[in-house]
């Protein structure tokens, strides 16, 4: 029986802010910048840049658009809304913005917090023998760009490395030259993470490759370094994070083919912290809508008899009985048929 998983911001919520709760957070994390104890060097560069600009240059940099990303934060329903006007309008240069100056601050947010403990027990209830072999029937659909599936599993292969723990995970993006495998396990991520790709995605690059247990000066230099080198340098270097209404290159490229290409043989899918919100409504119809065989919907959510009802304007085919709510959210749902 083949079984999917679609995590929404809900499914790190006990490590990063849901869609509300953001505004906050980022004024929070504007201030840690803007403290005496992360304060950049005004005579200091980064010699391979060939910026010209010290380090404190570049931090003002960050934090002014990080200021302009919290301004218009607080004036749209979403982020994502924001990026999606930005989209509509052709305005690409300030979406690129958008993307780097979320990026940095979903990166600090990751390293000032613990990883979602439902993450860690869930792998645990996955997992037998060893941290490399996953299910081959479940494959997981992720609305998310942050890093939680990967932090939270680097305490299973005890290696710190985002992109070793990503490849353990079979993890999917739109940029990158990984495929899946047919019937083997595969993490696929529809809005992209929070990396730095070249070359089309043949090369990829982290603002940092290791969280470590806390947000240090170190850190800080090593994301402020890969920030400038996206955000001022001339190097070709563009976000990892795409949201998946960006549809990409060739449909062997596309993140939405692979995903209905995975998925397409669902018979049970449960959600996890999703809301189904509007702008992405059209890619809920083409991913879910390509189920043939799916029977059960399972939605863990404080909300979810919410959540039932706005799926049924993704998919109104199915039985009332199979469409079933589950509002206790301390673990994430481990379905009979798993």
């Amino acid at each position: 029986m083949k079984i999917s998983y679609l995590f929404g911001a809900g499914a790190s919520k006990q490590a990063l802010p849901i869609v509300n709760e953001i505004p906050t957070r980022i004024k929070e994390v504007l201030q840690l910048l803007k403290s005496e104890n992360f304060k950049m060097s005004d005579t200091e560069q980064y010699d391979d840049l060939k910026l010209q600009l010290s380090k404190a240059d570049i931090q003002k940099t960050l934090i002014d658009d990080i200021e302009w990303l919290l301004s218009h934060s607080e004036n749209h329903a979403s982020i994502d809304t924001f990026a999606k006007k930005l989209f509509i309008k052709g305005k690409n240069e300030d979406l690129d913005k958008l993307k780097a100056a979320f990026s940095v601050y979903l990166i600090v947010e990751q390293l000032i917090n613990k990883a979602d403990k439902r993450y860690d027990s869930f792998y645990a209830s996955l997992l037998n023998h060893n941290y490399y072999e996953f299910p081959s029937n479940l494959r997981i659909l992720s609305w998310n760009y942050d890093s939680q599936f990967e932090l939270s599993f680097s305490d299973y292969t005890e290696n710190k490395n985002i992109g070793s723990n990503k490849s353990y995970l079979n993890v999917i993006t739109k940029y990158t030259y990984d495929k899946p495998r047919g019937s083997k396990f595969c993490l696929l991520k529809l809005n992209g993470t929070t990396n730095i790709l070249q070359d089309n995605g043949f090369r990829e690059y982290y603002y940092i490759s290791e969280y470590g247990d806390d947000f240090t000066v170190k850190h800080f230099d090593k994301i402020l370094r890969n920030y400038a080198a996206i955000r001022l340098a001339k190097f070709h270097l563009f976000s990892g994070l795409s949201f998946a209404w960006e549809r990409y290159g060739k449909p062997e490229n596309d993140i939405i083919q692979h995903a209905k290409n995975e998925t397409y043989d669902t018979e049970v899918l449960i959600v996890i912290g999703y809301s189904f919100p509007y702008f992405n409504r059209e890619i809920d119809r083409e991913i879910i809508g390509n189920m043939t065989m799916l029977k059960k919907v399972y939605f863990q959510a404080p909300d979810a008899d919410i959540l039932k009802e706005r799926f049924l304007s993704i998919r109104n085919d199915l039985k009332s009985e199979g469409l079933l709510a589950r509002f206790d959210v301390g673990q994430f749902l481990l379905p009979n048929e798993l």
